[in-house]
């Protein structure tokens, strides 16, 4: 059950990396882990809460540091990134250097380092791209599906929507306004966004793990209303309704009609079948009410 081997997590000291240790850990995986990222801040403190596992400071951006922390690693989980819109969007470039650049290095680090699997995690955003940060995470996609098995490292990706109260989410944001008695800031009530608990999402990379090279794996992921997600985590805050920022959908997709796709009961798998599949936060599940509450708990408890 679960992931074996030596396993290095770029960007490993964020969400995604503590959600997947601490998964880990409780299900006995028969796994090391190396958390490789740029932060001593957020190392240190995941060192307080996991001082056995091993940690390397370094950017995706320095290949030859890169090439040499994953050396010996049987998986690499490509989490690292540039991913808060608006910067992204004032500083392409920036963005492009994290997130295009470093995900190419990552990938030649892992065939020269002969890691039997790349997983690269990618966005909804990537899907119909409207920002530089959604076209960066499209051209990793691209970059990774079309490596050939030949090249000795399997690559797959997962591609999903937000996880509850990742850092710099705006469920964290509006927490702590409400806390403090103030208003909190709407884009568009009607607006819609896919959600995810951090557990879904490991179990998400679980199932990449499992899949042929070059899919693309997409979750049947519900979706909330903006409206609806502030009257579950701020019901007693005013709200002040600012409108959409440039270049952001009302409702983002998941999976576009002109993607090649199969369908599962609760997946949809890029990279193979035909097109003509269409997944939108406006036509997926509504989550309700106590799912979302729920997702809220765990990361409550879970204390990230």
């Amino acid at each position: 059950m679960g992931l074996t081997g030596n396993i290095l997590i770029t960007g490993g000291s964020g969400t995604l990396g503590h959600a997947i240790v601490r998964t880990a850990e409780a299900e006995n995986w028969d796994c090391t882990f190396t958390i490789y990222s740029r932060s001593e801040l957020r190392q240190a403190q995941m060192r307080a809460k996991h001082p056995h596992l091993r940690y390397v400071l370094g950017d995706v951006r320095d290949a030859e540091r890169l090439a040499a922390a994953v050396a010996g690693h049987d998986t690499v989980i490509h989490a690292a990134a540039m991913k808060r819109l608006d910067d992204c969007d004032r500083m392409p470039m920036e963005c492009y250097a994290t997130n295009i650049q470093g995900s190419l290095n990552v990938l030649r680090a892992c065939q020269l380092g002969r890691v039997d699997r790349l997983i690269g995690v990618s966005t909804d955003k990537a899907c119909a791209a409207t920002t530089a940060y959604g076209a960066s995470k499209l051209a990793m996609e691209k970059a990774y599906a079309a490596l050939t098995p030949s090249d000795h490292t399997i690559c797959t990706l997962v591609r999903y929507g937000n996880v509850v109260a990742s850092n710099g989410s705006v469920l964290q944001i509006w927490r702590e306004r409400a806390d403090q008695g103030q208003p909190i800031t709407i884009t568009d009530p009607t607006m819609t966004r896919f959600w995810m608990a951090p557990s879904e999402a490991v179990k998400l990379i679980e199932y990449a793990a499992t899949l042929d090279h070059g899919t693309i794996a997409i979750p049947k992921m519900g979706a909330l209303s903006i409206g609806a997600m502030a009257a579950i985590v701020a019901p007693e805050a005013e709200q002040q309704i600012i409108g959409l920022r440039f270049a952001e959908k009302i409702h983002e997709d998941l999976v576009a009609a002109h993607e090649r796709a199969t369908e599962t009961p609760t997946h949809y798998l890029l990279g193979q079948g035909h097109g003509g599949y269409r997944y939108t936060s406006e036509i997926a599940h509504t989550l309700t009410a106590m799912e979302f509450a729920a997702m809220l708990r765990e990361v409550d408890r879970d204390g990230h």
